[in-house]
């Protein structure tokens, strides 16, 4: 059985959840936040997403295929392909 996710309260606190744990995981410098994600675009995709945090930390995305991938299952086993504050929230 998959272990139950920890979750916040509100989307973008769930997203700085979700870059911890990639910090943590790949000792990403983590400058990214939730709430930047969600104003730069609504729906946050797992496209997005992925490749607001491999330039965050100054990759490339189209040169990263295994990171990519990786970053991308993250964001869909938590979220599917795409969330917005609304979806979350319900």
């Amino acid at each position: 059985m998959p272990k139950k996710q920890q979750r916040a309260k509100t989307l973008d606190e769930d997203l700085d959840m979700l870059l911890d744990e990639l910090c943590a995981k790949w000792h990403y410098r983590n400058e990214l936040s939730g709430e930047e994600l969600i104003a730069k675009k609504s729906p946050v995709t797992a496209i997005d997403f992925t490749r607001a945090v491999l330039e965050a930390e100054g990759l490339k995305p189209d040169n990263e295929p295994n990171l990519v991938r990786q970053i991308k299952r993250k964001f869909i086993q938590r979220y599917g392909l795409q969330i917005t504050r609304k979806a979350y929230e319900e």
